[in-house]
């Protein structure tokens, strides 16, 4: 078959369809990552800013913080826990995808000299 030129609108087209495919991937593979539990909620709760240090969400720990001095973290705090365990998930599964892809988690290809696949 002949090398046909495509136009710009089908490659367009085609690595909209290719980013979806990667996205429901990583969402797919992201439940297999997510270290939450059925209680983190409370935990949250419970524990407020301490919660969200012990587990590095530090941007998270400083909003509940802030939160707690203006009297409302321990309303707000619950709701941020399992977000953010599902965030975490998803960059995992995302880092996995493009390292089992052939690329580097930082965006480098692994193996110079031969093209990514």
């Amino acid at each position: 078959m002949p090398d046909v030129p495509i136009s710009a609108q089908d490659r367009r087209r085609r690595l909209r369809r290719e980013a979806a495919a990667s996205r429901a991937e990583a969402w797919q593979l992201a439940d297999s990552f997510d270290e939450s539990t059925a209680l983190s909620w409370f935990w949250a709760l419970l524990f407020g800013p301490l919660y969200y240090l012990v587990h590095g969400f530090y941007a998270r720990a400083l909003v509940v913080l802030v939160l707690y001095l203006m009297g409302i973290g321990v309303l707000v705090s619950p709701f941020l826990a399992y977000p953010a365990w599902r965030k975490r998930a998803l960059g995992r599964a995302e880092v996995m995808l493009r390292v089992d892809r052939g690329g580097h988690p930082m965006g480098r290809v692994l193996y110079p000299g031969r093209a990514p696949a």
